[in-house]
C-alpha cells in the first residue's frame, strides 16, 4: 500500500501485539499557511476515500487505507485549528486484534 500526500507514514509492530503508526508532516505541507494546510489535508482525505471506493472489499490494501482515513479524519479538526505541532511525529497505537475499536493517538513527539 502506498499513500501519497502531506504525510509520511511508518508502521512498527510491537511485541505487545499492537501496531504503531508514526505520522509526520512533509516539509512542503508545513510551509503552507493554515488555510492552505486545511484545504490540502481535506483534499488528501477525499483522495483516500475515493481510492478506497475503487478497491474490492477483499483487497489487502483496503484495511490499511481505511485505518489511515479514520486517523486523518480525527486529525483534520486539529490541522484546521492549527493545533498540531507539524514538526512533531504523531504516534497512533492500534490493537491488531481490534483495529477499529481501539485506535488511540498516543503521543505527538
Amino acid at each position: 500500500m502506498e499513500i501519497t500526500g502531506p504525510l509520511t507514514i511508518g508502521v512498527l509492530d510491537n511485541d505487545t501485539g499492537s501496531r504503531e503508526i508514526h505520522l509526520g508532516f512533509k516539509d512542503d505541507f508545513r510551509v503552507l499557511n493554515t488555510q492552505q494546510q486545511s484545504e490540502t489535508f481535506r483534499q488528501f482525505i477525499a483522495e483516500i476515500a475515493n481510492e478506497i471506493s475503487k478497491l474490492d472489499e477483499n483487497d489487502t490494501n483496503r484495511q490499511g487505507m481505511l485505518t489511515i482515513l479514520q486517523i486523518c479524519e480525527q486529525l483534520a479538526p486539529y490541522v484546521e485549528a492549527n493545533e498540531i505541532p507539524l514538526e512533531e511525529t504523531i504516534v497512533v497505537t492500534i490493537e491488531t486484534h481490534n483495529p477499529f475499536g481501539n485506535i488511540q493517538i498516543t503521543s505527538m513527539n
